[in-house]
């Protein structure tokens, strides 16, 4: 799933960059579709914006699909972490034993020493008690010593089987990450372009209409102008009036949609501009 959203993603971006330099290069050919030259701006600036808002959330979606990225492969992991944990513990365990082995040998040699060196029986049958008390002690050590070892190599045997596994899952992860990062950098370069763009068609946009503009924006999720097409808004799917429709076709003068009140500009179907191309 992460794969498939990943080259979902890298798609978009590359139909996005591609749309974006059409967009920069059609301005032209928009001037030359009867259109007044600050409405074409307008129409630009409206594409810009939709795609500078279109890229943003998608920058912003991204921390959560790393987290979920790294989630995905925490759960994927979580036995053999699991495993190495206990390997981890076990190690401990043994390392523990073995030091308590070791005292108690120590104490076991002490005792012996001290049977050599008792003065009544009353020494000597306490040495032997120690003695005693101590080799068992080093016989259960040791057996738990035994056992912490075959635990070890089971342990040993699953974490190999299972490494490789995980080794993949972790290298496809980090190559999912980088591909974010790089969409992030090229995003970011794109938005600068996009932005550097838009600045320059604001400073050309007169204040009335680009105040009108933006406040449309606002209201309408920023969609402030609407194509006509086959004589119906884009945006509402109603008719526009004959009269209306004729004005808007002129494109030299500012006119809103009766219906949902956003700008109107004209743009033929496709159908129209194959036929004008042949013609």
């Amino acid at each position: 799933m992460a794969i498939s959203r990943a080259i979902s993603w890298r798609n978009f971006f590359l139909n996005l960059r591609i749309t974006f330099q059409y967009s920069m290069l059609g301005r032209e050919q928009r001037m030359e579709d009867a259109l007044s030259a600050e409405l074409s701006q307008l129409i630009e600036l409206q594409e810009l914006d939709l795609d500078i808002q279109k890229l943003t959330d998608r920058l912003s979606k991204i921390p959560a699909e790393r987290d979920q990225m790294e989630k995905e492969f925490a759960a994927h992991a979580a036995e053999f972490l699991a495993l190495k944990s206990k390997h981890e513990q076990t190690l401990a365990d043994r390392s523990q034993i073995e030091s308590d082995l070791a005292t108690a040998q120590e104490h076991h040699d002490k005792y012996k020493q001290d049977l050599m060196r008792v003065r009544n029986e009353k020494e000597y049958t306490t040495a032997l008690r120690e003695i005693d008390a101590t080799k068992k002690q080093i016989g259960t050590y040791e057996s738990e010593i035994l056992k912490r070892m075959e635990e070890l190599e089971k342990l040993e045997t699953d974490i190999k089987v299972n490494e490789p596994d995980i080794e993949r899952k972790r290298g496809e992860v980090d190559q999912l990450l980088h591909t974010l990062d790089q969409e992030i950098a090229a995003t970011n370069t794109l938005l600068t372009t996009m932005r550097s763009r838009r600045q320059e068609l604001v400073v050309s946009i007169s204040t009335e209409m680009l105040s009108t503009y933006e406040r449309m924006a606002r209201t309408r999720r920023g969609q402030a102008l609407s194509a006509v097409r086959d004589g119906i808004c884009s945006a509402c799917r109603v008719k526009v009036r004959p009269k209306l429709f004729s004005d808007v076709r002129k494109g030299d003068q500012l006119i809103t949609c009766e219906s949902c009140g956003r700008i109107l500009y004209y743009r033929p179907d496709s159908s129209q501009i194959v036929e004008a191309g042949i013609n």
